[in-house]
């Protein structure tokens, strides 16, 4: 991990305003909003280098959070220093490739697991997908469980179990720091005296059942290695995903117990977007 870390405030882990008591649509976009909203999807202002400024003076013209839908998922945002925020409000294809290659050809009873899923910019479309099967969704910050749940809730979505842990290679127990102000960006310190209840992925599914997997995305800043590579190699044959989206830390290169594993596995990379690789199980 680089850069600077710090650990995170009260509010970062618990939510300050309490809005989560509001039914979904009392934050609609106003007249003005909607009009900004549309001007970002089709210019420059949706690209990462605009979107956290654009969004914010879209979000100081009325008092609260807004609703939001995307793939048809219902979404509200918070206006907080969320990257993923930004790119749910202002880009219609925001992280396409990624999503579209764990989702294509996904059966109506397919599983799924998303580790380190905020507030469900991938769990949501997953579970929307295979809404017989399960999706799993895994995330350490304790705020960002409780608004996926909102949102899942405001979809409809019953098939999407969420999981408020951080995941490594042994039980244990963690803090959490988050980098640049952003609670997209939040990884686990092992500490034996942390808050953040710490499990490993193979207990997870066992608890949830889950004897076969789809597709998994994983992006735990830095984690990886310790949370995926363990699971993969003493997991029974069934249990491997079929497809892996992974965060990486390099443009042209992966973690490296992770890269280690997926050879030995006979996983290839089959795509690599600016965030993430792709990776398909060959039979």
């Amino acid at each position: 991990m680089s850069g600077t870390w710090r650990s995170l405030t009260s509010d970062e882990l618990t939510g300050g305003t309490n809005h989560e008591t509001a039914p979904f649509g009392t934050f609609a976009p106003n007249y003005l909003q909607r009009i900004l909203i549309g001007i970002g999807k089709k210019t420059i202002l949706k690209r990462g280098l605009f979107r956290g400024k654009y969004t914010q003076i879209i979000l100081a013209l009325s008092k609260g959070p807004l609703d939001i839908f995307f793939r048809d998922c219902a979404y509200r945002i918070w206006g907080e220093n969320n990257l993923i925020e930004y790119g749910l409000l202002l880009n219609p294809d925001y992280n396409r490739a990624d999503l579209d290659f764990l989702l294509t050809d996904a059966s109506p009873d397919a599983n799924f697991i998303d580790l380190g899923s905020n507030i469900g910019l991938y769990s949501q479309p997953m579970a929307k997908t295979a809404p017989i099967g399960k999706t799993i969704s895994i995330d350490a910050n304790p705020l960002m469980a409780k608004r996926l749940a909102f949102n899942a809730n405001a979809t409809g979505l019953n098939n999407l179990k969420i999981v408020s842990a951080a995941v490594s290679d042994a039980d244990g127990q963690g803090s959490l720091i988050i980098r640049k102000d952003d609670v997209a960006i939040v990884a686990v310190e092992e500490t034996s005296g942390g808050e953040i209840p710490i499990r490993t992925l193979g207990a997870i599914l066992n608890e949830q059942k889950i004897k076969t997997i789809y597709g998994l995305k994983i992006d735990i800043e830095g984690h990886e290695d310790k949370a995926l590579a363990p699971f993969l190699m003493n997991a029974p044959k069934a249990q491997l995903p079929k497809k892996i989206v992974i965060e990486h830390p390099e443009p042209d290169s992966d973690y490296p117990e992770c890269t280690k594993v997926f050879a030995k596995l006979s996983y290839v990379l089959v795509g690599r977007s600016r965030n993430n690789s792709f990776y398909e199980l060959m039979p």
